[in-house]
């Protein structure tokens, strides 16, 4: 059996590709079909081959009182009437070191929410993505190619790198493995900060481009031969408007401090104590443009129908070229393009490209199809039961 060579980009969008020359002329392209969210969830379904609903990943940050880091400043009522950025910064320093996580988040830096709201919240993604238990029921990828004894080695995947194709460069295959996987985190951070069609990230992706194949090329040599399969988790959507949810609830003569509340970049999620707020929340969010409420519907069609309400009560969305400039992740200055939109949004799809023959009857390629079909390259059994299927011919 031929070594394969998986390589993951975060964030790489279908027509990109034109600026990858090496990567475009592999003969079996598909585009990829996301999932509602984030690289939280993103990863989750990738690594599992189930959608959210099933291994419960969706947003990083959850309600989750009895779990909470910063538990402990219930105790510090002055503490809680210090609203600001030093105190936000000092009270997540602190809270960081008593609890330690293996997560590649870990515990993120929080921004915008009142303190008084912390202890309510909790990161939901405990552990590394290989680590054994990630999700508790749900064995990822790398857990189930340790069972099978398949051999491997990872590249790349460092917590809190974001110059991972440094690493991809550098690093020199030691003998082929039954598995060598790449990962290439650049590209999500570079459209962020710019857009993907940026001459100067165009310019960097034809670079990661020839690392690539300059990888493949020493594998080329070393073993006489590999299977290359390469994919990414979503698209990059350009913003065209930010809206202030905060200045938007002070417009109409409220405060959404008043409200327990996350911000995601694309999500604002709530927990109204009662039907009064709950009526307050719905009528100052109803003429917000682009955006609307998610109905159950929405959320069992997208698969993130979860069986609590941990990730809110009631979600706002706002849909692809929106996103709010005040979130729990920060200020939003500097995003010029985001992701996280309706996987059926064509902007939000990423890619998938291979040496292996892809059936003719799919027409995309779907997030939690990369497990059982890395599974069935590797010649490891496809356990029964999983969301996403084997992709080859």
């Amino acid at each position: 059996m031929k070594p394969v060579i998986s390589v993951f980009f975060d964030g790489l969008k279908p027509e990109s590709l034109a600026a990858m020359p090496f990567l475009n002329a592999l003969p079996h392209q598909r585009r990829l079909e996301t999932v509602l969210g984030y690289s939280v969830t993103c990863h989750a379904s990738m690594y599992t081959g189930v959608y959210p609903d099933r291994h419960g990943l969706w947003f990083l940050w959850q309600r989750a009182a009895a779990t909470s880091p910063f538990a402990w400043i219930r105790r510090m009522a002055l503490l809680q009437r210090l609203d600001c950025l030093p105190v936000w910064m000092l009270v997540h320093r602190l809270s960081a070191r008593r609890t330690a996580l293996s997560a590649y988040w870990g515990i993120p830096r929080l921004y915008n929410l009142p303190l008084r709201y912390w202890p309510e919240i909790d990161v939901a993604e405990k552990r590394y993505w290989d680590e054994d238990g990630y999700l508790p029921g749900c064995p990822t990828i790398f857990e189930r190619l340790r069972q099978g004894g398949v051999t491997y080695e990872v590249v790349g995947m460092v917590r809190h790198e974001i110059a991972t194709s440094r690493l991809v460069a550098a690093h020199r295959f030691a003998a082929p493995l039954d598995w060598h996987y790449l990962f290439i985190g650049d590209v999500d951070a570079l459209s962020h900060h710019a857009t993907q069609s940026d001459p100067a990230v165009l310019a960097q992706l034809t670079e990661f481009d020839a690392i690539v194949a300059a990888r493949c090329a020493e594998m080329e040599r070393l073993a006489g031969g590999y299977e290359l399969v390469v994919w990414s988790d979503h698209g990059h959507v350009p913003l065209r408007q930010k809206i202030d949810l905060y200045s938007l609830f002070r417009r109409g003569g409220d405060r959404l401090e008043r409200y327990l509340h996350i911000v995601d970049t694309n999500f604002a999620r709530f927990w109204p104590r009662d039907e009064v707020e709950r009526c307050r929340i719905l009528l100052a969010l109803a003429n917000v443009p682009n955006g609307h409420w998610l109905t159950p519907a929405e959320l069992r069609r997208e698969h993130v129908a979860m069986p609590d309400n941990r990730y809110g009560e009631l979600i706002f969305y706002l849909d692809a070229g929106s996103a709010f400039s005040r979130t729990i992740f920060g200020f939003g200055l500097r995003q010029k393009s985001i992701h996280g939109y309706l996987p059926s949004h064509p902007d939000c799809d990423g890619v998938f490209l291979s040496t292996v023959p892809i059936a003719a009857d799919v027409a995309r390629v779907r997030l939690v199809d990369i497990q059982p079909s890395l599974l069935a390259l590797l010649g490891q059994p496809v356990p029964p039961g999983l969301d996403g299927q084997v992709i080859w011919s």
